[in-house]
């Protein structure tokens, strides 16, 4: 194995020991539950903007069929 592959295992073990620190698999846990819900909310903001615009197009256009 070559000194890069070396390192990357070195940065993974590393990384993956932190979680395992008193309280960080909690924590970790917390941060991509947080991490899911905000970007829940902000994809879901845009799906009800996308949503309310073709609503919008739909009223103008049976406004222009009225006429």
């Amino acid at each position: 194995m070559n000194l890069t592959k070396y390192l990357l295992l070195a940065i993974l073990a590393l990384g993956s020991a932190s979680v395992y620190a008193e309280g960080g698999a909690e924590r970790s846990r917390q941060f991509w539950q947080a991490f899911r819900e905000e970007q829940q909310r902000l994809q879901g903001d845009r799906q009800q903007a996308v949503a309310e615009r073709e609503r919008k197009a739909q009223e103008k256009a049976r406004e222009l069929a009225k006429d």
